[in-house]
């Protein structure tokens, strides 16, 4: 029977959901902005009931942990901001799965924002076996260019200190360390809000970079939206990767 708890993972407020037989895997699963682990809970449900155990942790500023005004463009260092300390806080969420489900093999998903945390966290730790991201980006620099330009946002303080992050961080400039690995991409075509085009490059980068296996499934006419489509791919993905 599927168990779904709130527990704290060194700190983090997450949302454990267990799929009541033994796992195939353990899905790291990180919600986007303005979201929180509470609102992502059918999806884990849905994974758990495909035979993953999951874990959603609230990300600083979201849900337990505080909240912004995620509309105004004076929150935009702060999207940024976001996916770099998802990305800090990995090491607590290994070690949380590690002594929740020993041995068991892992992988790293998410939506929106946290499609570009999953593909960061995917890049800086090798213990995730594949990514999945929906309707993000694995090309940051690239992403803040077409955000800003669509958004006509200018470049907020403290930009240079951003983009010196984000260069460090970029998923895009370390493509080589998914080798042995994969990436599953999944993008709405009309998606306004992301643009799907970063993606494309990104993953068009994955496909000239040796010993890394990537997908991309592109849905036309969607928008920024999880469908239940989407979700059924993700799912054949993991259960072509874990076997």
């Amino acid at each position: 029977m599927i168990r779904e708890v709130r527990v704290n993972a060194d700190g983090i407020p997450s949302l454990q959901i267990t799929c009541g037989d033994i796992p195939k895997g353990v899905v790291l699963f990180y919600h986007g902005w303005s979201s929180c682990k509470e609102y992502q809970a059918a999806r884990g449900r849905l994974l758990a009931a495909y035979g993953y155990d999951v874990l959603i942790p609230d990300a600083v500023n979201h849900g337990e942990r505080g909240r912004l005004d995620y509309e105004s463009h004076d929150t935009y260092s702060d999207f940024w901001q976001t996916i770099f300390q998802n990305i800090r806080e990995v090491p607590s969420m290994i070690q949380y799965i590690r002594s929740w489900r020993p041995g068991k093999e892992m992988a790293v998903m998410g939506h929106s924002m946290g499609a570009f945390t999953a593909l960061g966290v995917a890049t800086h730790y090798d213990v995730f076996k594949t990514a999945v991201a929906m309707n993000g980006s694995g090309w940051w620099n690239e992403s803040d260019r077409r955000f800003r330009a669509s958004l006509q946002i200018d470049k907020p303080k403290g930009y240079r200190t951003l983009t010196m992050q984000m260069r460090a961080m970029d998923p895009y400039d370390y493509l080589p360390r998914l080798a042995g690995r994969s990436v599953l991409a999944l993008n709405g075509g009309a998606d306004d809000v992301v643009d799907p085009h970063a993606q494309a490059l990104y993953m068009d980068k994955v496909g000239q970079t040796e010993g890394v296996v990537g997908k991309s499934i592109t849905y036309d006419g969607l928008g920024h939206f999880v469908t239940t489509n989407m979700m059924g791919d993700a799912i054949q993905w993991l259960d072509a990767q874990f076997v």
